[in-house]
């Protein structure tokens, strides 16, 4: 007797094998040809596919920001984009502006759509497949200490048109943002200047004193030794005087002066024979003139005028002395005591 063990993985085998053999049967079936001599097969399915719907247009922001980075002192601009992906859009405008600071500092936004977004610049209009830009700047404090990343966002809403057979216009709305991290300024190093020292310098030993001194002391070595050759070259003191500075450069005192030349002798042409000498224009004048006639008349008058005034003068006072008399001697003792003297008057005159 067979084991019930083993009979199953019989039967098992068994049916797979004759699934196997119906199936390479119909195949076979539908393989062979037919009789007429055409051969059967399955249809094909069509070639022409069904239409699919149209894309439906969606609007596209673009926010770029022309440098990455800049300093303190620059402008950044911003550039805003509206375009759709396919078909158009009509009243596209901005409906928000963030411009943000991190560490807070104080902003500066400029240009055709600062916030909040009312101005006119923030009108884009109607838009296609072909971005309209629109431009903003922004701009932060000099005197910044650290770096300011400054974030720059903008919503755009607009009403998309479908491309259907019945024309349909959605809403639609995008937004986008672009970063650009401002560096601040380098300080001003301020170059450190001298204080004058209030000591005062020693002044440098110069080389001709070093070297009497030196050989002196030479000398006097010399004489106590007994050796006086060998001890005058100055070479037991050791000391070496002090070399001026590698960076000293004497200039030189001469000076040079502009070449002069010695000035040539040269003779003066002679004058041509015949030609009358130049008359110099200082001539005196021989001929006697009226004017040089009244003045010599007027002047002789007046000094025989002042000649016979002197001769009046003096002989007046000729006169004077002579007629004056001198007083005798007794009269002049005559005269009382005092009487040159005015008298007193009143109570006690006499």
């Amino acid at each position: 007797m067979i084991c019930r063990s083993a009979v199953k993985p019989v039967f098992i085998g068994l049916g797979t094998a004759a699934i196997l053999a119906t199936g390479g049967a119909s195949a076979l079936a539908d393989a062979t040809p037919s009789p007429s001599g055409s051969t059967s097969t399955s249809p094909a399915p069509a070639d022409s596919a069904s239409p699919s719907p149209p894309e439906t247009p969606e609007l596209v922001v673009g926010v770029k920001a022309k440098k990455a980075g800049a300093k303190a002192d620059e402008k950044v601009g911003f550039t805003i984009t509206a375009a759709t992906t396919t078909g158009r859009a009509t009243n596209v405008h901005v409906t928000e502006v963030v411009v943000s600071a991190k560490p807070t500092v104080k902003l500066d936004v400029t240009g055709a759509c600062p916030p909040p977004a009312e101005a006119d610049g923030c009108d884009f209009g109607s838009v296609d497949t072909e971005a309209k830009p629109i431009e903003t700047f922004v701009s932060v404090p000099a005197k910044i200490e650290k770096l300011v990343s400054v974030t720059f966002s903008v919503t755009v809403e607009g009403t998309v048109v479908e491309a259907t057979d019945e024309t349909k216009e959605v809403k639609d709305s995008d937004t986008n943002k672009a970063t650009v991290t401002f560096t601040p300024l380098p300080k001003e190093t301020k170059s450190p200047t001298a204080s004058p020292s209030r000591t005062p310098t020693k002044p440098s030993p110069s080389p001709s004193a070093t070297k009497s001194s030196s050989g002196t002391s030479g000398g006097g070595s010399s004489g106590g030794s007994g050796s006086g050759g060998g001890s005058t070259s100055g070479g037991t003191s050791g000391y070496v005087p002090p070399s001026p500075n590698s960076s000293f450069d004497p200039r030189n005192p001469q000076v040079a002066l502009p070449s002069i030349q010695a000035p040539s002798p040269s003779v003066a042409p002679s004058p041509a024979p015949g030609s009358a000498t130049p008359q110099s224009r200082l001539q005196g004048n021989k001929a006697p003139v009226a004017q040089d006639i009244t003045f010599e008349r007027m002047a002789s008058t007046q000094i025989a005028w002042l000649a016979a005034l002197l001769v009046a003068f003096s002989l007046l006072l000729t006169q004077l002395r002579l007629g004056r008399r001198r007083v005798p001697a007794g009269a002049a003792a005559k005269r009382p005591k005092g009487s040159h003297r005015r008298p007193r008057r009143g109570m006690f005159g006499k």
